[in-house]
């Protein structure tokens, strides 16, 4: 058997990775900024957010006099201040308009996409297959959208994987107490965005139980683009986890110092006069809102139904001749191939006796599925701080399936993934007129078991192509660029109903490939 090469040869250097990492910074930068301003009014749950971070900024936030734990003129008092402190900090510098709204959402998000490819080498793969990861994260519409919009889960995204990476970087870079005290606080920013953001805190805590498993996928020169940790590794311990000093310290970290930062947000509170019988009260209610709301919304949908991109979110939606509209969505192809590789993530591990695509793997899980069990009304923009780690987990099962593969055949790859990126952006045309024909014209014409049949038929047909093309060695690599290429071309004609930009009313439905979208 052939050995694994070295790393991708399109992405051999040091200097060419940079400029790689540079490249898709800046291109996101400009899609993040291009247009920022549309619309021009508040959209969405901005007309809490940004109205609310202005308050904070002219301190309206005294004891109203029927409710005094309520902070003033600050009504999304049902999440903590982090994050429209985050807010107000855009609108000091820009201005009470749309770019002073939303200039901090884009910073968070190239924030987010930053930390794609360190947290991808620290997980495992190897500098080329980290690239792709990183690709994969920048071509996803949902992280685009809510990094264009003020709203509080960009923040809550940022801070997670800061989080994760500042836990990997301590337990890989021999357990120094800086990096477990940078967890900790940027678990706590989480936190203080979010509730939800304790669920990186839950991840950090996950990373430092596997101990040495995860120590030993620190990046080093030389390694290769196939080297995963055995399943079997002997010496997997915890490193003294459960020495009292070490427990004391993961303790004060993770627990001692986000509630210090949590109580910290909440500064500007008490100095317009609140007091702790306010909070305890402010508390008890924000308690009773996260976890009994069950409001009916339009665009409301099920925690099991986002990997699915079952129901997306209009933000903005204006008819002028031609539709101008902002939607927060997932790229289908990266969520739906995510999907598969949740699924196969465990198999490979087994089949190939390799933690690679087991670690993102688990990352995706404690992030994701504790959304499953809340009862509360929820929407599909929750997965921006899953998407990420999906992007990381769809590039490490690549980088498993065509591990044995010799170099020629990952050119290969390489240049499938750019045709197929071609093929996507340019193609999509006739992707919508056949998601049309079935998802919207089909069962019109026909009963819905008709439809269904043929859906399944075609699903079915389509997985038994894919198995029987993974069971040749030969064709790995090109169906792993098919796919890959095909994620990322697809983001472009998505573009324009994330960006705000005019659709003739025959694209916008070609865009539509369901009738959950609408």
């Amino acid at each position: 058997m052939p050995s694994p090469p070295s790393r991708l040869p399109w992405a051999s250097g040091r200097r060419a990775v940079v400029a790689c990492i540079l490249l898709i910074l800046v291109v996101s930068a400009g899609l993040r900024l291009w247009n920022l301003t549309s619309p021009g009014e508040y959209m969405f749950d901005e007309v809490y957010y940004a109205k609310d971070a202005k308050a904070i900024l002219d301190g309206r936030m005294d004891p109203k006099r029927d409710y005094p734990w309520e902070p003033g003129d600050v009504v999304s008092w049902a999440h903590p201040d982090a994050g429209k402190m985050a807010i107000a900090v855009g609108i000091a510098l820009f201005g009470d308009r749309p770019f002073g709204w939303r200039v901090s959402s884009v910073v968070a998000g190239l924030a987010l996409l930053a930390c794609v490819f360190p947290v991808a080498r620290r997980l495992g793969l190897s500098r080329g297959w980290a690239l792709v990861a990183l690709g994969l994260a920048a071509a996803d519409l949902l992280g685009i959208a809510q990094s264009r919009i003020a709203t509080l889960d960009i923040f809550v995204a940022a801070w997670t994987a800061v989080c994760v990476l500042c836990a990997l970087r301590y337990v890989q870079d021999g357990r120094r107490g800086l990096w477990l005290a940078a967890c900790g606080l940027a678990g706590g920013l989480a936190v203080a965005t979010k509730w939800s953001g304790a669920l990186a805190l839950v991840a950090a805590v996950a990373i430092v139980a596997l101990g040495d498993r995860i120590a030993a996928l620190a990046p080093r020169d030389g390694a290769r683009a196939g080297d995963h940790v055995p399943l079997g590794m002997k010496g997997a311990r915890t490193a003294g986890l459960w020495d009292p000093v070490a427990i004391a310290a993961l303790v004060g970290a993770l627990v001692a110092l986000p509630a210090v930062v949590y109580v910290a947000s909440y500064v500007p509170y008490f100095a317009d006069g609140h007091s702790l019988a306010h909070f305890r009260e402010l508390h008890s209610q924000m308690w009773h809102f996260n976890f009994t709301l069950s409001a009916p919304h339009s665009y409301a949908s099920a925690a099991p139904t986002w990997m699915v991109v079952y129901r997306p979110v209009w933000y903005s939606f204006v008819d002028e001749g031609a539709y101008f509209g902002v939607v927060a969505m997932g790229n289908p192809f990266l969520w739906w191939v995510g999907l598969a590789a949740l699924l196969a993530a465990p198999v490979l591990g087994i089949w190939r006796r390799v933690t690679l695509p087991l670690l993102p793997a688990l990352l995706v899980v404690v992030l994701y599925v504790p959304w499953f069990a809340t009862g509360r009304t929820s929407f599909l923009y929750y997965m921006t701080p899953v998407a990420p780690f999906l992007a990381i987990l769809v590039a490490a099962v690549a980088a498993t399936l065509v591990a044995d593969q010799v170099p020629g055949r990952l050119r290969t790859t390489l240049a499938t993934g750019v045709v197929a990126a071609l093929v996507a952006a340019l193609a999509w045309d006739a992707i919508g007129r056949a998601a049309a024909f079935v998802f919207w014209d089909l069962p019109g014409r026909s009963s819905g078991g008709a439809a269904t049949a043929t859906v399944v038929v075609a699903v079915a047909a389509l997985l038994a192509v894919v198995a029987v093309a993974f069971a040749q060695r030969r064709t790995r690599p090109l169906v792993v660029g098919l796919v890959l290429g095909a994620i990322v071309g697809i983001c472009v004609p998505f573009l324009t109903i994330v960006l705000n930009i005019g659709v003739p009313a025959d694209e916008f439905y070609r865009l539509i490939w369901f009738t959950s979208w609408i």
